[in-house]
Order: C-alpha cells, then sequence, then structure tokens
C-alpha cells in the first residue's frame, strides 16, 4: 500500500520536481490511456525528459 500512496503523491508533483523514472512511468501510463503524446501534460513531460537526459 506504500507504493500507491507514493504515486498518489507524485501526481501532484509539479513537473520540473519530477524524477527522469517518475517522467518515463508517467509517459508510459499516458501512452496505455490515451495511445499518443499529443496532450500538453505529455508533450511538457516530454520536454522535460529531453533537459533532464542533455543534463547527464
Amino acid at each position: 500500500m506504500a507504493g500507491s500512496d507514493k504515486e498518489k503523491s507524485s501526481k501532484n508533483k509539479k513537473i520540473n520536481r519530477l524524477t527522469l523514472s517518475e517522467i518515463e512511468a508517467q509517459l508510459e501510463a499516458i501512452k496505455k490511456s490515451e495511445g499518443n503524446w499529443r496532450s500538453k501534460h505529455a508533450r511538457q513531460l516530454l520536454a522535460r525528459k529531453a533537459v533532464l537526459t542533455r543534463q547527464g
């Protein structure tokens, strides 16, 4: 049950505070539910992922 509480709190985090693994998990969930990454939230996550992967 502790894992579900952690996921619930991560939904309320700002995108800039998410870790790379949290971003990837959210992108996978969006891909499963919507089938694409056209939503504004998904595009913002992809942009943040690009920034984090460039940094190291």
